[in-house]
């Protein structure tokens, strides 16, 4: 099955991360004129619906799996179960992308949970994604909630783009917003889509140069090592990880002491995973630690915020 497109960050800019590593900027497809679309980053669970032709019938599935009775992605299932085929079986070549929003980090307004938000289609057939207007039509046409729209029209800036990350529809937090370029996405100049996190939810952090400054001899292997670790390993990408283990049936909804040993034997291998996934060339840094390292980070993250002693 298809998965969704894993979303860069925006880099408006190299970033200069230290002397053996610099993070190109990736915003070379966003050209002045383009049609962008801007909508508030929803903190859900990253869901799909896709009708199969041959049972005729709806399936769906979290980020990872199809969902079954063993696995229902926190009342996804029973939500698919509950909708008219009919929309989808227009469309058997089409995955529907959305979010399934479920109390993550970011704190929504109650009357916005348990919904489900359409934001991409994917055409198995072409191998193409759809277009935003496609996307919002369809969502409109068959009652299915739609990302908050915050711009619909021609790139202008950067600084224009980040004036609408902190106007939340669904709360008074909001995680971030997502840019899609409608006009790289029909030229297949990419990336087309990029997400900026605001500070408060950022998965990674700057590297800490405390430690060279205090010290005038090089810090040893492990050291600079944990050092690279720290700044991908961060409170927002294990509580990330730690909600999809969740959403996926993993991990109980409902922490528990006991269940502290479940999450001690699969969330260091996630974080790790979504590290290789995003992170990459920081995560090479740490060289041969970087495995141990990343479990120890993680479980004194985890720990502090279950509030474990």
């Amino acid at each position: 099955m298809e998965h969704y497109i894993e979303i860069q960050r925006l880099r408006t800019q190299d970033v200069v991360v230290d002397d053996t590593l610099t993070l190109e900027k990736n915003t070379d497809a966003f050209i002045q004129g383009d049609i962008i679309s801007i909508t508030e980053k929803i903190d859900g669970a990253n869901s799909s619906i896709y009708y199969d032709k041959k049972l005729d019938r709806l399936r769906c599935f979290s980020s990872k799996n199809e969902l079954d009775f063993s696995n229902q992605l926190r009342g996804f299932l029973t939500y698919v179960e509950s909708l008219d085929k009919e929309p989808f079986i227009k469309y058997p070549n089409y995955i529907f992308f959305g979010e399934w929003l479920v109390s993550h980090t970011v704190i929504y307004d109650d009357s916005n949970y348990n919904k489900w938000y359409l934001f991409s289609v994917y055409d198995t057939v072409s191998g193409r994604w759809l277009s935003q207007d496609f996307v919002k039509k369809f969502a409109e046409k068959n009652d299915f909630c739609y990302p908050h729209e915050l711009y619909y029209g021609p790139f202008i800036s950067w600084s224009h783009c980040l004036s609408f990350a902190n106007a939340p529809a669904y709360g008074t937090q909001q995680e971030g917003i997502v840019i899609k370029n409608q006009t790289a996405l029909e030229q297949e100049r990419g990336p087309h889509i990029l997400k900026y996190v605001n500070p408060e939810f950022k998965e990674t952090q700057k590297k800490n140069h405390k430690k060279k400054l205090e010290d005038p001899n090089k810090l040893n292997e492990k050291a600079e090592a944990e050092e690279y670790i720290r700044m991908i390993v961060t409170d927002a990408r294990v509580m990330k990880c730690y909600h999809k283990l969740v959403d996926d049936g993993i991990l109980p909804e409902k922490f528990e002491l006991k269940h502290m040993k479940h999450v001690a034997q699969n969330l260091p291998k996630a974080v790790y995973e979504d590290c290789v996934k995003e992170e990459l060339e920081i995560l090479k840094k740490a060289g041969e630690f970087g495995g141990r390292l990343c479990s120890k980070v993680t479980m004194e993250i985890i720990k502090d915020k279950l509030k474990i002693g």
